[in-house]
């Protein structure tokens, strides 16, 4: 086969299954493993990406299509394990397959053999060779060192690059950019939109494994997150108030505690690490001003008249002694509603009126937000006179006494925020919470517009910590 013929078959069918299966898995034979091969080969498939010298054998023989073989095999002296030295590269020949998978890392190899080595015999052996990478680096050497096709298999497997949460579509970008072979998407694809996504890029095609043909990965991709044992602790922060307050493990409130928050980092820290470990909490969530990168639990962004010496300020493990979830409060009020029976599973917005102006938007299981927590600014939108809605709708600004015109002003603003999150995210419902938003005079607006008051009044801030402690959401990729 060469690189030409390869291409053409794939014009017919650009998904290429991996059919491979997590060790133990009870698929984990041939007869099984061609079943599920040529289930792939009846929707259209037209190339495989198989694993072991009888897998290989058994599926070629029962579908009759050209195979991208490969041999995991450890070795004690590297890290390598994907056909990493030339006993694999004849263990895939002598299987009839067409081409070989290699790892093409920078890592050392088995035996100190070189990737040179190995694709050059593989050629020897009338082998297409198709380099796994993790890097664009790694990806312009193999293909300096004549490998036929690249594939970003390895991207986030190594040292060299941080995991993405779903395909490395960047790491895509990249290559494609710079090589000239063809280059093949794989990892973590789970999703159509990724599929045409990374053939968008310019993939010649995708290959796709777990997704498709592993039952154990499907089965824990699906899984529902386990039950918590035991109660949680919940942190408030606003610009006002800190709170901490513990919940049972079904989601009920049993006792408050509150502060005025305080202008010292360190005070403010310390005080919630004495709440949390006399409470005997198992973990804690977060809501808090600014925004939040909820990977690290790290504030990096806020205002400083609202929430002063705030940024830099860490929610952690290390920090507060229990497993912590944080998110900024906007985002954490969404997560609280989107839980609800009456909001689960649809498009639900929230928009919190307390000492400033928060948003969050719920879809699909998963809070809307930037890589680092950014949320949807609709507080700093210009309303109507030039200032913002959270000039006009915060409590910071509005006072606990505000005049007619304040009110008025306000009851203006509300209607165009509202306008502008329809506008924006088309949400199934909109949640106004918070001590403005659920204040008296603001009520008649709240239902001209057909607005839901949150259930959890002006609670909605530590019902929304606990729930990303209870439940928590997927972290944004």
């Amino acid at each position: 086969m060469t690189t030409a013929d390869f291409l053409n078959i794939l014009s017919k069918c650009r998904l290429i299954a991996s059919v491979q299966a997590s060790e133990g898995s009870a698929v984990d034979r041939p007869e099984a493993l061609a079943l599920l091969a040529q289930t792939s080969a009846d929707q259209g498939v037209q190339i495989l990406r198989l694993q072991g010298v009888e897998n290989i054998r058994v599926v070629r023989q029962q579908t009759d299509l050209p195979a991208i073989g490969l041999i995991k095999r450890n070795y004690q002296d590297s890290p390598v394990y994907i056909s990493s030295t030339k006993l694999e590269i004849d263990e895939v020949a002598s299987t009839g397959a067409e081409i070989v998978a290699v790892d093409a890392t920078s890592r050392q190899r088995p035996n100190n053999v070189s990737l040179k080595e190995v694709i050059d015999y593989a050629h020897q052996k009338g082998l297409l060779v198709l380099a796994d990478i993790d890097t664009v680096e790694n990806a312009i050497n193999a293909e300096k060192l004549g490998c036929d096709l690249i594939s970003t298999t390895l991207g986030g497997y190594t040292a060299e690059r941080p995991m993405s949460e779903g395909p490395d579509l960047d790491l895509l970008r990249e290559v494609v950019a710079a090589a000239t072979v063809p280059v093949l998407a794989e990892g973590r694809i789970s999703e159509k939109w990724q599929v045409e996504a990374a053939l968008r890029i310019g993939a010649s095609g995708v290959i796709v494994g777990g997704a498709l043909n592993d039952p154990l990965k499907q089965t824990k991709a699906l899984m529902p997150n386990p039950i918590t044992e035991g109660k949680v602790g919940a942190v408030d922060i606003g610009g006002t108030w800190l709170r901490f307050a513990t919940f049972t493990e079904d989601w009920k409130l049993e006792s408050v505690e509150r502060i005025g928050n305080p202008v010292d980092m360190g005070e403010r820290l310390a005080w919630i690490r004495e709440k949390v470990l006399a409470s005997g909490v198992e973990k804690v969530g977060v809501s808090t001003g600014g925004v939040v990168d909820p990977r690290v639990g790290e504030v990096w962004k806020a205002k400083e008249y609202l929430m002063p010496n705030h940024v830099g300020i860490r929610f952690s493990e290390n920090t507060l002694g229990k497993p912590t979830f944080a998110h900024g409060d906007g985002h954490a009020t969404a997560w609280a509603h989107a839980c609800l029976p009456q909001f689960a599973g649809k498009r639900v917005a929230t928009l919190a009126l307390g000492t400033g102006v928060g948003c969050g938007f719920v879809q699909k299981g998963h809070i809307w937000s930037g890589r680092r927590g950014e949320y949807p600014r609709v507080n700093d939108l210009p309303a109507p006179g030039g200032k913002s809605y959270e000039d006009l709708l915060g409590g910071k600004n509005l006072t606990s006494s505000p005049s007619d015109e304040a009110i008025q002003n306000a009851v203006t603003a509300l209607q165009g925020a509202i306008q502008a999150l329809t506008d924006l995210y088309f949400p199934d419902d909109i949640v106004i919470a918070g001590s403005v938003g659920l204040c008296d005079w603001l009520a008649p607006e709240v239902d001209r517009l057909g607005l839901k008051r949150s259930p959890f009044g002006t609670d909605a801030g530590l019902y929304g910590a606990a729930a990303l402690a209870l439940f928590p959401p997927p972290m944004p990729s």
